[in-house]
This record gives C-alpha cells, structure tokens and sequence, in this order.
C-alpha cells in the first residue's frame, strides 16, 4: 500500500510540475514579452530622438540641422513599428493557439526577422557611410549628405545592436524551448519526461 501511495504522490508531484513546464500558451507569452519589451525601448529611443531633434532643428545650421531633420524623418518610422507592433502583441494574447508546433514556427520567424532586420542595419551604416563621404566631393547639398549621412550611421547603429540584442534574447528563449521539447517524448501509448544530470 505504501508502495501505491508514493507512486501517486509523485505522479501529482511530477504531474504539476510537467504541466508548468510544457504550457505551450506560457513560453508563447514569454516570446510576446520580450517583443513587448524591445518595442518599449524602440518606441522611447524614438520618442527621445524626436524630442531632441525637433528642439534641435530649429536651433541649428548647416549639416547638423540635416542630421537633426533625419532623425526625426527616421524616428517617426521606429515609433510607429513600435506602436503597430505593441498593438499586435496585445491581440495575439487574446488568441493565444495553445500549440507547440505553432509556437515554434513563430519562434523561427521572430528569430528570423531580428536577423534579417540586423543585416539590413548594416545597409543603413553602409548608406550613411556612403553619404558622408559623397558629401566631401559632391557640388550639391553636401550639407545635407553630410548630416542624412551622419544620421544613417547612428541610426543603424543603434539599430543594429537593438535588432542584435533582440535575436538573441529570442534565439536564447528558443533554445530553452527546444530543450524542453527534447526532454519529453510520446511513443503513442506513454509519455515520458527526461532530466539529464
């Protein structure tokens, strides 16, 4: 009897902490938090940026106007993903699909676009380089070259280190998936739960 009562204590035990673990809808609301989160500091780096530079364009000649000019022009763009991306993360919480195999095709996708998005980054850093210097030959506008030049670079820098960063909290909270998913198996007549020490 004693036998029989442990083998139940630890498969409620057990059984509580498989289904913490395995919840499908929790590793999806954590992927949707982590985008929520990014989306905050994109969203506040923009806001920052319009602030300043919408103070600063006024106030400033020459290419340090221009470099103030596409600020504003490219943070008007990271505020607006930012606001349609926090609108989308507040829809799909309704729908959440309960699903592994869809959570871990959204999971690829995220990773994907993070990294697709950092290589486009570095195409801003190339063109701002570009700008810069066609500024110092061009006969037209070299002021404007010089500060839309000057702007693409820190732009793209920080947006490559926001889309880096965002990649690899994703990658990292994909791996963690995948090593829960490695851990359990179902052979059609049971499943079984395995911890590696």
């Amino acid at each position: 009897m004693l036998k029989y009562f442990t083998i139940f204590i630890g498969v409620l035990l057990g059984s509580g902490c498989f289904s913490q673990t395995t919840d499908p809808n929790l590793f999806y609301k954590e992927q949707i938090r982590i985008n929520q989160d990014g989306m905050k500091v994109l969203g506040g780096w923009a806001a920052a940026n319009m602030i300043a530079s919408g103070i600063a364009t006024g106030q400033t000649q020459g290419n340090t106007k221009y470099f103030h000019q596409m600020n504003i022009y490219w943070n008007i763009v990271n505020g607006g993903l930012a606001a349609l991306s926090t609108l989308q993360a507040n829809k799909l919480l309704q729908r959440l699909p309960n699903n592994w195999e869809a959570n871990r095709d959204s999971q690829k996708k995220i990773e994907k676009l993070f990294l697709i998005n950092t290589g486009l980054d570095l195409v801003y850093i190339g063109t701002g380089a570009y700008l810069l210097n066609r500024s110092s030959t061009s006969c037209n506008s070299p002021e404007m070259l010089k500060g839309y030049g000057q702007s693409l670079i820190l732009q793209g820098g920080f947006l490559f280190l926001f889309d880096g960063a965002m990649y690899l909290l994703h990658h990292k909270h994909g791996v963690k998936h995948s090593k829960l998913l490695n851990q359990i198996a179902f052979d059609g007549q049971r499943i079984s739960l395995t911890w590696v020490f």
